[in-house]
């Protein structure tokens, strides 16, 4: 899918003072639209205590932006999704990457099956971008070599370019925290590293089915 829409939600508290079957009615109609939404792919995780004033991640993919924002409309306008609001949201697209004509990376952006989601949007220097492109290939290329050393973990680089405040938002797919978090410690210091202006806010999402997310909120 062409564009890639990360929301981040938080309930508001007083869905809890509803009667449990109102409060359950309003969840059934919100499980059954993400169920049978047929337009958008559809992704959700709980993101509670893991970053301030964030309860839930839908990752919504489709190849028109305009069917990814009709359809959160229609969430936002159900009875539970009226005591939902949108905190932060990172909005990217896939395209081919300039360094390797091979790569086809970017056509296959359905979730892997990790049991973690770690997403982050990132701007590079202006001294990047001065570098001519050979030089940017060759240290992308040592970039590159140390995420193959970690095969388990899965990696979608979008492209945010004039559509976002970012320029890139990339993911990572992992069952293991502690070896995501040894491949960026090696990232760090990689020399491709001098070049990152920001790379903050930094989402660490816990995958969920619909039903399982229903039941948590």
């Amino acid at each position: 899918m062409t564009f890639h829409n990360y929301i981040f939600f938080t309930i508001d508290s007083s869905i809890f003072t509803l009667p449990t079957k109102t409060r359950a009615a309003y969840r059934e109609e919100f499980l059954d639209l993400l169920q049978k939404e047929k337009e958008v792919i559809v992704y959700s995780y709980a993101t509670l205590g893991l970053k301030t004033n964030t309860t839930m991640l839908l990752w919504l993919q489709a190849d028109i932006i305009d069917t990814i924002q009709n359809f959160l409309n229609k969430l936002m306008h159900s009875h539970f999704g009226q005591y939902l609001e949108i905190t932060y949201t990172l909005l990217g697209m896939t395209r081919p990457t300039q360094y390797s004509s091979k790569s086809t990376m970017h056509l296959n952006t359905s979730r892997k099956g990790g049991q973690y989601l770690i997403i982050y949007p990132f701007i590079k220097t202006t001294e990047w971008y001065m570098l001519d492109f050979e030089k940017r290939h060759n240290l992308m290329g040592g970039h590159v070599m140390i995420g193959k050393k970690y095969p388990a973990i899965e990696q979608l680089l979008l492209y945010s370019y004039g559509i976002d405040d970012q320029e890139f938002i990339v993911s990572y797919e992992t069952n293991d925290l502690s070896l995501f978090q040894s491949l960026v410690m090696e990232l760090r210091s990689d020399p491709v590293r001098a070049y990152t202006q920001r790379d903050t806010p930094i989402f660490t999402c816990i995958y969920k089915s619909f039903k399982e997310i229903i039941n948590f909120l």
